[in-house]
């Protein structure tokens, strides 16, 4: 398999960490949608990232439906999703709470970053970080961890892995949101995610 895309992007980088941890072999391609347009253009069409072709060739774009596809390939001991109704149920909100984070703050970031100022639209910016400090505030709120330091099992799954990738990621590109509105139990959870041997092979 071949994963195409950049690991500043939060949803590669999820799925990376996520092959690695389903012990899933692949080629990781560092294409950019934005510096590298034409190759990405050669591999899918769309330019979106996070790209994944198949052993059997065949395109799949978004991760969440690549991470869907890899937990039927992989083996079930290498799930990253808890077998349990009620732990899979706290995964699925926890994961959908950090996805809307990356979500949110990869839209504050292009706003910030990437529109020409005479076309910056405050409004709009002022209801994304709204919804980061409310996302952030509900996810400190929901998160508890067991006496392994997980959140839904007794290794890292989906929802750690999610969570983590989306906490560094508003550290690295919205610094000042990170320090005053990250609690410091996700700072430390990430950090302790962060200087794993899994994330560290996929850091940015």
């Amino acid at each position: 398999m071949k994963l195409i895309g950049m690991l500043d992007s939060p949803y590669v980088r999820r799925v990376a960490i996520s092959l690695k941890a389903m012990e899933l072999l692949f080629e990781h391609q560092q294409l950019s949608v934005f510096s590298d347009t034409e190759k990405m253009k050669a591999v899918n069409p769309l330019m979106k990232a996070p790209s994944l072709i198949t052993d059997e060739g065949t395109l799949l774009i978004d991760s969440t439906l690549i991470l869907e596809y890899l937990d039927r390939k992989c083996s079930a001991d290498c799930s990253l999703f808890p077998k349990d109704l009620e732990q899979f149920t706290k995964s699925q909100y926890l994961i959908g709470i950090a996805l809307t984070l990356c979500d949110k703050a990869v839209q504050l970031f292009m706003e910030y970053n990437r529109r020409p100022p005479e076309k910056f639209y405050q409004e709009w910016a002022d209801r994304i970080d709204e919804q980061l400090h409310i996302g952030l505030k509900l996810l400190d709120q929901q998160v508890t961890f067991n006496n392994m330091g997980y959140l839904v099992d007794t290794r890292i799954m989906l929802a750690d892995i999610t969570i983590a990738v989306a906490i560094k990621y508003i550290k690295k590109k919205l610094p000042d949101l990170y320090q005053e509105h990250v609690s410091e139990k996700l700072k430390q959870f990430s950090s302790e995610m962060e200087a794993t041997s899994l994330f560290r092979e996929f850091n940015f």
